[in-house]
């Protein structure tokens, strides 16, 4: 290539930088690409178009740019960027693979060790992940993030009382200013884990309460304390009726307060009106529920996982999700607060879903009704306090936007 195509090459990614500096990212981009064009082997025109396609979160492209920029010119860089790129993606494997490469050029480099033991825990193998951050705790023992991850690991494993003591330890270290809430998360969570002595892998209630702090209540067909994954494709009006029994027991009981009550779609107004009834509060929009209280938030099922996040972000003051019912798959994306049923497979309700007042109120008419006549479950005591007094870490009274 002559000279003159390399000097203009050159000239579009000083200009592209140049763009790119006061934000003008489109633009920057396209005199990437124009550097590209001019001169298809300038390893630093790959590496600039790999940082923007990364930065807008076109990952594939990204690591094309850097894995083009590698081939031309291996660099730290060029691995580097590739390594992180490849971990979002999904592939730790070979993101490992990209960061060995990097220790290769810059042999010892803590910034990599570090990344290599990152892409170890993503990829599952947490025993390699600590091997590689021993040397690294060796070395910076006040390094916040290295103690996370080490309790990220051994939480991963089972090792619930260290990864608790690395939780902690990274919480002492952690800059004033600093986000704790992802650390706060992971302690809460190995404080629950260390309060059983083992858990039963079908127990989906003390499954849902050790990794997430939430509150599954089952239904007909459960005794309520250990709650199985159902089979089930339809909800009746008496598993509405023994979900809310169990809930306005617990609620009772530990006194949880709510102002108002909301329905994240009209499938829920039914469910959403017999709950207001019950509490003695009004169903409200979302814009409209109260800044200073604490509102319910209530799905009859979530065939929607989104929607109830979407709904949330509407609420200005304290809420608590309450589903009836989920599936499995949907639990994946999105775990309410307090769950009712949860089935595997999609569940539909006794009532149409259309949106008419009058049908609303007379299935909220009927789901009271059942709720009076059913006798109460012989254990409800003890399902009372499996919350009240054993565990007790329910994630809705730890949110920062919890009111009393």
């Amino acid at each position: 290539m002559d000279h003159w195509r390399r000097t203009e090459a050159g000239l579009f990614l000083e200009r592209g930088e140049a763009l790119e500096q006061v934000g003008r990212l489109d633009e920057a981009m396209s005199e990437f690409k124009r550097a590209i064009r001019a001169d298809p082997g300038l390893a630093e025109a790959h590496m600039a178009l790999g940082y923007h396609y990364r930065r807008k979160n076109l990952l594939s492209k990204a690591a094309e740019e850097f894995r083009t920029a590698a081939s031309l010119s291996p660099s730290y860089d060029s691995y580097f960027g590739l390594g992180h790129v490849l971990v979002d993606l999904g592939q730790p494997r070979e993101a490992i693979e990209a960061f060995r490469r990097c220790l290769a050029l810059e042999p010892g480099d803590p910034a990599v060790a570090y990344e290599i033991a990152y892409a170890y825990y993503c990829a599952g193998e947490y025993a390699a992940a600590l091997e590689e951050l021993r040397p690294l705790l060796a070395a910076s023992p006040d390094d916040w993030e290295l103690h996370h991850l080490a309790g990220s690991c051994q939480l991963a494993l089972g090792h619930y009382a260290v990864a608790r003591q690395e939780f902690e330890r990274a919480l002492q270290l952690l800059p004033p200013g600093e986000d704790d809430a992802d650390l706060q998360d992971a302690l809460q969570v190995a404080l629950r884990y260390e309060e059983f002595s083992s858990i039963d892998p079908s127990d989906i209630k003390a499954r849902l309460y050790a990794d997430h702090g939430v509150v599954c209540l089952g239904s007909l067909g459960d005794d309520g304390l250990h709650i199985t994954p159902q089979p089930r494709d339809r909800l009746s009006y008496q598993d509405l009726a023994r979900t809310l029994q169990r809930f306005h027991a617990l609620r009772l009981r530990w006194r949880w307060h709510f102002d108002a009550v909301v329905g994240v779609d009209h499938r829920s107004m039914p469910l959403a009106v017999a709950l207001a009834q019950s509490l003695r509060k009004h169903v409200v929009g979302p814009d409209y529920a109260p800044r200073y209280g604490r509102t319910l938030v209530v799905a009859a099922t979530v065939d929607l996982p989104e929607l109830l996040g979407v709904v949330c972000e509407h609420i200005a003051g304290s809420y608590v999700t309450f589903a009836a019912a989920i599936d499995e798959a949907s639990l994946e994306r999105v775990v309410p607060d307090v769950i009712g049923l949860v089935s595997t497979m999609r569940v539909s309700l006794p009532w149409d879903p259309g949106d008419r007042r009058s049908s609303v109120a007379l299935a909220a008419r009927e789901i009271n009704a059942t709720l009076k006549s059913l006798p109460v479950d012989e254990n409800l005591v003890q399902q009372v306090h499996y919350y009240g007094s054993k565990h007790r870490r329910l994630r809705f009274f730890m949110r920062r936007d919890t009111v009393d």
